[in-house]
């Protein structure tokens, strides 16, 4: 396979969400409870945004698999240093992936054994997650609905009618990501890696903004394709904000639309976001030898609805203290520069007035 250069990335795809208002939506509302009935939705009426979902989360599942074999290699050397040339390689074939012209379909085989590595819980409880995302998104599309917080607390309501595999609409303190035993393995060995990720999930958050600020078609088109021509910029080794993220997006900083509306959707949509994060920290952590019980714990932390519990307060506060420019800048608006005096981790921690207490994940090997 021929791979694009990471530097300049295709963009005959700029119109990739813009496309995902050119229909009615009709139906688009009902039903939204079933997944597949919401996958049908969004592929009938909005299938440039159907598209761009199903190369992310394929992207995603690529990943993990080819992470988890990464781990494995890197384990065996007895070592910490990643292989020579995976995550060059790995860049290159993601972001082809989530490129207009790229072969979605010829990976979807290996995208749902990546997702298999992490159990078949872990495996539902993210598909669920992706599913929950469309649903919002069909009822924030869909320019009937007169009642949208209405119809969101359905949604999340429906969502967590099977609690086992259901994420909680409570915030998860945002140091789990710093201070577990084995934090930020996979953005230390692989940060560029971590970027092509990071923007996808800065796309899901921003895409929202248009969809709940603006009531018009053609506002919404017109805010949809400045997301994706962002999104694609992002994809790059430029200057920020035309760069990969550097700090994990979060909904507070991205997407605060959406907060308005559904608070509980925007945390489920983070603490995914920081589960899936944790568990590649864990699947490549080099000194980490029960890799399986660890990513057993690390589940078992984010679906207990008690345990490294935040209020909604802290939870923004701290979203927002790791810096809207370095999670991507603002959907819409323009951003250049940081809005902190501070950097990431660093300035959240400062904006807190506080250092960090510990987050040991129950169950976690050492």
């Amino acid at each position: 396979m021929e791979f694009r250069s990471r530097s300049v990335p295709h963009l005959a795809g700029h119109l990739l969400l813009a496309m995902a208002l050119g229909a009615p939506c009709g139906s688009a509302a009902q039903g939204s409870g079933d997944s597949e009935g919401n996958a049908a939705v969004l592929e009938r009426e909005f299938p440039g945004m159907f598209e761009a979902l199903t190369r992310l989360e394929r992207a995603h599942g690529v990943l993990f698999g080819q992470l988890w074999l990464e781990g494995e290699a890197v384990r065996a050397t007895g070592e910490d240093l990643p292989t020579f040339g995976f995550e060059f390689d790995m860049v290159e074939r993601l972001t082809f992936l989530l490129q207009a012209d790229g072969t979605a379909d010829e990976v979807a085989e290996e995208a749902a054994a990546g997702f298999a590595v992490l159990g078949s819980r872990g495996a539902e409880i993210i598909a669920r997650g992706n599913a929950f995302y469309r649903e919002v998104l069909v009822i924030l599309a869909d320019e009937r609905v007169t009642d949208r917080r209405a119809e969101l607390a359905e949604a999340v309501q429906r969502y967590r009618s099977k609690p086992a595999v259901a994420l909680s609409p409570l915030p998860k303190d945002m140091d789990v990501l710093y201070d577990h035993q084995h934090a930020q393995a996979f953005r230390g060995g692989y940060a560029d890696l971590g970027g092509v990720i990071w923007a996808g999930h800065w796309m899901k958050l921003a895409a929202t903004e248009p969809l709940t600020d603006f009531p018009g078609r053609a506002e919404r088109l017109a805010g949809l394709d400045t997301v994706t021509n962002r999104f694609y910029s992002k994809l790059s080794y430029g200057q920020p904000p035309e760069f990969f993220p550097t700090e994990l997006p979060m909904a507070p900083a991205i997407a605060p639309g959406i907060i308005f509306l559904s608070s509980e959707s925007a945390v489920i949509w983070d603490n995914l976001a920081m589960m899936q994060e944790v568990l590649a920290d864990v699947i490549a952590a080099p000194g980490l030898q029960d890799v399986r019980g660890a990513v057993d714990a690390v589940i078992d932390h984010f679906m207990d609805p008690t345990y490294g519990v935040t209020d909604v307060g802290d939870w923004e506060s701290m979203a927002l203290g790791h810096g809207i420019f370095y999670q991507g800048g603002y959907p819409l608006g323009d951003m250049t520069t940081s809005e902190l005096n501070g950097g990431g981790h660093a300035a959240h921690l400062a904006a807190l007035g506080r250092r960090p207490a510990p987050i040991l994940i129950r169950g976690m090997p050492e």
